[in-house]
């Protein structure tokens, strides 16, 4: 049935031209030398999949809780990730272009007036000036955003044409709750180590041996270690005094910032005379709802939360709002027209103390002070590297302690995988840009921070030496061992119980408890989580009288499926309607990626995935093929 169905969708496709020599000519699509994923008439521009990506990096970094490098995304295949979602929207996009699915130029309009920020606040009116500062703030032009509109419209459209009315049939529900409710009887035991004879520690010979079959895990990458100056602001607040006088005049400066003015809950119904406004504020007495008392008038109710008199734009109706007592009314006239005022809530004024704020401002003079001082170590230091002064001697002639840092990876990690303190992102890509033995000029980090470095050692990729790495080596050769000694007699084992031997007699071979376990559902599968995954998911895709071998905690787990019953038939026919709507949309969610790669196919999708990493300042050539896939030029 599935076979049919994305039969009939391709059919579609070929029919409308979209596949192989339809009436769109590979000629129709623009290769743009700018662009990392180009579509017939769609592409992604180096500066779109720029934003993109730190658009993804940022919310990845969220989810991780941890700040990770492009490089290092890029090195685990985060970007080839990213393009080949890119590939198949972009795919479908041009696809729906060809064959005419466009949304109307009335809905896109419909789309940019949902934007709040497209629209002038005074006069309620679309503003193209105040619309294209608002993009630009985001990185985005109006044309990005109309094509990005048109074409998301166009995805959502065609979905839900697939969509409609569409349930997944019966047959495919009642399957599922069949295999979820199934009855499995098992039998196992659990072989450990005590029942197979300890594997001996390794020689020098056999750990080399190991370490070459397992290079690739163990391949350390490049590392460098560099001597570093720093002019670090937040490093030397600590040490920066601060007058009592100066805290005085800058609480004095800041006083009025520092304070907070009253603020009040005011409700305002705009009216078009003094006799509406009575009335209003009538009807706002009697504790009438402001919208509804607003709409009689024609209007709408202003509410300000917690605002300042200044927040009013209308001075004479502030200065009457403000001269209310919290719960009055009242009818006003200001200079835009006349109004009904109810007061909500009125905060008082509050005035700061010198002591409420003093620690705040110490810190913040110090810190503005630390920040002079960085700066002006940094500027001596310059001058004495212009002059000649290798970057040791000018930290010496500035009185500034150099530092000497590594080896760390360009990731910035240390040799055991952490995170060194010292080497930030900008750091680390300064340093593997540089040569051994180069010296750098000093170079801003931050706000308040300068550095300059010098490149002493540059160690390539590779394997550890034997004696640094002896003892972690061992247990791992030793573990693996061990493991491969427990699969060979579960395999034993298995070989005998096939021929006829009792599972209980196998159990017993090796001092092990057999365990019977009736009953397993795999909609209960969360209760038996302690035996593991492997366990679980071999159980529930056996025959009855299967024999099989999974990892355990401890051990090998020896299994038999004794039996498979069928499930209650009643509760089986109620499960398979609370699961037909999550199979009809398990199985679209299936539909529409297929369309999208049958469409990315069709209109023939380029990637630069070397451009995508120039693009992000990674040399294409540093990053290994990976899972054979090619790293190189447009593919």
């Amino acid at each position: 049935m599935a076979i049919a169905l994305m039969g009939m969708l391709i059919l579609v496709f070929l029919i409308l031209g979209v596949g192989g020599g339809g009436r769109f000519p590979d000629a129709f699509k623009g290769s743009r030398a700018d662009s990392v994923v180009t579509a017939g008439s769609h592409a992604i521009s180096t500066v779109e999949y720029r934003r993109i990506f730190e658009q993804q990096k940022q919310r990845f970094e969220e989810q991780s809780k941890q700040q990770l490098t492009s490089e290092f995304l890029i090195r685990n295949g985060f970007d080839q990730q990213l393009l080949n979602q890119m590939a198949l929207d972009q795919g479908q996009s041009e696809m729906l272009t060809r064959i005419g699915v466009t949304p109307d130029p009335s809905l896109i309009d419909a789309q940019l007036k949902q934007i709040p920020a497209a629209f002038d606040r005074v006069t309620g009116k679309f503003s193209q000036t105040q619309f294209e500062a608002f993009l630009a703030s985001k990185g985005l032009t109006p044309r990005q955003v109309q094509t990005d509109l048109t074409d998301d419209l166009a995805q959502r459209h065609f979905t839900y044409a697939i969509a409609a009315g569409f349930k997944a049939p019966r047959a495919y529900a009642a399957l599922s709750a069949i295999a979820a409710l199934q009855n499995r009887d098992i039998s196992y035991f659990v072989l450990d180590p005590r029942g197979v004879v300890p594997p001996q520690a390794p020689t020098d010979a056999q750990l080399t041996a190991f370490m070459t079959a397992h290079a690739a895990q163990l391949t350390r990458p490049e590392m460098r270690t560099v001597t570093i100056a720093r002019f670090s602001a937040a490093a030397m607040a600590s040490s920066v005094t601060v007058s009592a006088t100066d805290i005085q005049k800058e609480f004095d400066f800041r006083k009025d910032s520092l304070s907070s003015p009253e603020t009040r809950d005011i409700v305002q119904i705009p009216v078009k005379s003094a006799g509406d406004a009575a009335k209003a504020a009538q009807r706002l007495s009697r504790g009438e709802d402001p919208a509804a008392i607003a709409k009689a008038f024609g209007a709408e109710p202003v509410i300000y939360s917690n605002k300042p008199r200044s927040a009013i734009a209308d001075g004479k109706i502030a200065v009457a709002a403000f001269g209310l007592k919290e719960g009055q009314v009242s009818p006003a006239q200001g200079d835009l027209g006349f109004a009904a005022l109810k007061v909500i809530k009125v905060t008082p004024a509050r005035t700061a103390s010198l002591d409420s704020v003093k620690a705040k401002i110490e810190s913040d003079l110090k810190a503005k002070a630390a920040q002079a001082k960085a700066y002006d170590l940094s500027q001596k230091f310059d001058e004495a590297r212009q002059g000649g002064s290798s970057v040791a001697d000018a930290a010496r002639k500035t009185g500034v302690a150099t530092q000497v840092v590594g080896p760390f990876t360009a990731e910035g990690l240390d040799a055991d995988g952490r995170p060194d303190p010292v080497i930030n992102e900008k750091i680390a890509k300064a340093v593997f840009a540089m040569r051994a033995g180069e010296e750098s000029d000093v170079q801003d980090s931050g706000p308040g921070e300068y550095y300059a470095l010098k490149v002493e050692q540059v160690a390539p990729p590779a394997l550890p030496a034997l004696a640094g790495v002896r003892t972690r080596l061992t247990q791992a050769y030793m573990q693996e061992q061990m493991i491969k000694a427990l699969r060979a007699k579960a395999e034993a084992l298995m070989v005998e119980v096939r021929k006829g031997q009792t599972m209980d007699a196998a159990a017993a071979s090796v001092g092990a408890q057999i365990v019977h376990q009736p009953g397993m559902q795999l909609v209960q599968a969360q209760q038996y989580k302690a035996l593991g995954r492997e366990f679980l998911t071999i159980i529930f895709s056996q025959k009855p009288g299967e024999v099989f071998a999974a990892g355990a905690p401890n051990g090998v787990y020896i299994a038999r499926l004794d039996a498979v019953r069928p499930g209650d038939v009643t509760t089986t026919a109620q499960f398979m309607e609370a699961v037909r709507q999550r199979a009809s949309q398990d199985y679209l969610r299936d539909l529409v990626e297929a369309a999208k790669a049958a469409a990315k196919g069709s209109v023939k999708v380029a990637v630069n995935l070397n451009l995508a990493r120039q693009t992000m300042g990674v040399d294409p050539a540093s990053i290994p093929a990976a899972g054979g896939k090619v790293t190189g030029g447009a593919k």
